[in-house]
């Protein structure tokens, strides 16, 4: 064997049986991953090569890799274990072990052929994602009177910008009328949603001349928050666009999130793969894909019928998801410019009057990935943009000097502390906070004004930060629930109707606590503080806890030390929280680390998606 061991099988045996327990917890290995690593090593021979590929795949999962790569852990110490030979050679005993395998072989581990080690069920979530986009980016080229009636929609619906520069939005609307499956990027601001209702009434138009009624459309995001605010600003788009009653009336009144639309087949959370049901939409568009991770994007593709058109929107420069991949990223990362294959591009351009640059053996997914560049959102608090673009090229100089309307930094070199600093603001946002009582006014309040921080613990973490408000407004005395407490629910019950992400406010109801949330008819429904399921306070929340919302007012804190998860998505999402202002505190040497280190997911769905010539 070809694993020199230092410390394995030297330490007594501690937690859960597992031996050299403190050695493995000092690098980051949870009790689940040793335990794992410990289980699979017994059915080989106490095989500590296959310990050790175990323990590290377990761990890169929950870190948000979807695999291991074998190459970049061969020859380096891992809790006194190192394999000495390259990854090939590793991952080729594990095979000989029959601890590993191919795709059609029922081994828990699976290695592909890049040295790459995944748990079996996370190869099957990125097969299957991968199957998916590759077969649904076809060019379903519309027939010659069909391309008449799509190119005067296409010309009414966007009749041009002033400014004499390409239609990007008209562009993505095309992409999405000749493919089953398209993505569409853009920062905030750049009209994704006012897009997607546009390309939802040519479909709809579209479905009418062919079939004898209106198609199915179903509206999800990844949480209840995202889910509300898509449907908010959809019926906004529809309200603006005046729509005829006929495109109107099968346009969707609600969005879901998509677990809850899953859930509707009866298909838990950790289920795989079932065949038969599908979800009953022709058309099915999902907002904030960033933030939507490898496993729920292969079920959620798994549950389409052939038939259904599936639309993507999101911006691929904010943080990936909390769960394992970055899906949305990988589905741009081959993205380069308008570029499109010879047969898209005379479609497109016939449709449109937009000539387009062509490729040749490019991947089918050059041609659904349209990304829209021109922001609509900041005129009146330029700052905020300027601020985004700096922060999403690294560029902390840049950011440091922003002296634009909407946009303040400010540090340990202001004079204040931080707590000092916080104090100040939050008096500034939420000095009536406490004299209110209406649930609907106290979420009202929250909307104009949130505190977002990157860590969860220590000084400039969630919690303190929470208990710092808390204090700072003279609300609960050190109780954990109080009148005015704002919290948001962290898991899902589909018995109570309550998601990840849903914010309520407690309130005394009857003379005991309940907590108040939005319901789908514009009211409030009330639910007592103990049939909840998990919430967390929330005056201040984690950057990836605030993917899908907006706040009139953000502050963004970094805190006094270095971390990885500081990455240059994390500031850019953060900022881009803002509708009319954002305050970020940091030191320099802070923000310039962040800045200069980008969010990096082992995955080989990138490379599956962008292979050249599909």
């Amino acid at each position: 064997m070809n694993l020199k061991q230092e410390s394995m099988g030297q330490v007594k045996e501690e937690p859960g049986g597992v031996p050299g327990w403190d050695a493995w917890t000092e690098q980051g290995f949870s009790l689940t991953d040793v335990s794992f690593a410990s289980f699979l090593a017994k059915k080989h021979g106490q095989d500590q090569a296959v310990f050790l590929a175990a323990a590290l795949v377990s761990r890169e999962c929950r870190h948000g890799h979807v695999c291991v790569n074998l190459n970049r852990f061969a020859g380096v110490g891992v809790a006194g274990c190192t394999w000495e030979k390259d990854g090939a050679a590793w991952g080729a005993h594990l095979r000989a072990l029959g601890a590993a395998g191919g795709e059609d072989d029922e081994t828990l581990l699976v290695l592909d052929g890049r040295d790459r080690l995944y748990l079996r069920r996370y190869h099957r979530f990125q097969q299957a994602v991968a199957r998916y986009m590759g077969m649904e980016t076809r060019l379903d080229e519309p027939a010659r009177e069909e391309m008449a009636a799509l190119t005067e929609g296409l010309d009414r619906y966007f009749p041009g910008p002033s400014d004499g520069e390409p239609d990007r939005q008209k562009l993505a609307a095309a992409v999405a009328l000749v493919t089953r499956f398209c993505v569409i990027s853009g920062g905030p601001g750049t009209g994704k949603t006012t897009t997607v209702t546009k390309i939802l009434a040519l479909l709809v138009e579209q479905h009418r001349r062919r079939f004898s009624g209106a198609p199915v459309i179903a509206l999800a995001a990844p949480t209840g928050k995202a889910a509300a605010r898509l449907m908010e600003s959809v019926a906004g788009a529809v309200d603006r666009l005046g729509l005829s009653d006929a495109v109107n009336a099968a346009l969707p009144r609600e969005a879901a999130t998509i677990h809850r639309l899953l859930g509707s087949l009866g298909r838990g959370s950790r289920e795989l793969f079932r065949s038969g049901e599908t979800l009953p939409c022709d058309i099915l568009v999902v907002d904030e894909a960033s933030m939507v991770d490898l496993p729920l994007m292969g079920r959620l593709v798994r549950s389409l019928a052939p038939s259904t058109r599936l639309i993507l929107m999101g911006d691929r420069d904010q943080l990936a998801s909390v769960e394992a991949g970055s899906v949305m990223g990988d589905l741009c990362y081959g993205k380069r410019g308008d570029t499109v294959s010879e047969a898209q591009g005379r479609v497109l351009t016939e449709l449109t009057g937009i000539p387009l640059p062509t490729g040749h053996n490019l991947p089918p997914l050059a041609d659904a990935v349209t990304t829209l560049t021109k922001s609509y959102r900041f005129g009146d608090c330029p700052g905020i943009g300027e601020a985004a673009g700096a922060a999403n090229r690294g560029d902390a100089k840049a950011l440091a000097g922003i002296t634009a309307r909407g946009f303040c930094l400010a540090g340990p070199s202001t004079g204040q502390s931080a707590e000092e600093w916080l104090e100040a603001e939050v008096r500034r946002h939420l000095a009536g906070y406490g004299r209110l009582s209406d649930p609907r006014e106290m979420l009202t309040a929250l909307d104009r004004f949130r505190i977002l921080c990157a860590v969860r613990k220590g000084f400039s973490g969630v919690g303190r930060i929470n208990r710092l408000v808390e204090r700072c407004l003279g609300l609960g005395g050190g109780e954990l629930w109080y009148p005015g407490r704002p919290v948001m629910v962290t898991e899902n019950d589909y018995t109570l109707g309550l998601f990840n992400g849903d914010t309520g406010i407690t309130v005394r109801r009857d003379g005991e606590l309940a907590v108040a949330f939005p319901d789908e008819s514009g009211g409030m429904r009330y639910i007592h503080s103990a049939r909840l399921p998990r919430v967390e306070t929330v005056f201040a929340m984690t950057v990836h806890k605030s993917q899908g919302s907006e706040f009139t007012h953000v502050v963004l804190v970094l805190p006094e030390s270095d971390a990885p998860v500081l990455t240059r998505e994390l500031v850019y999402t953060g900022i881009t929280r803002a509708r009319e202002e954002v305050a970020v505190w940091s030191a320099p040497e802070i923000l310039e680390k962040a800045l200069g280190r980008r969010t990096q997911r082992a995955s080989g769905l990138r490379e599956l998606l962008w292979k050249k010539g599909g």
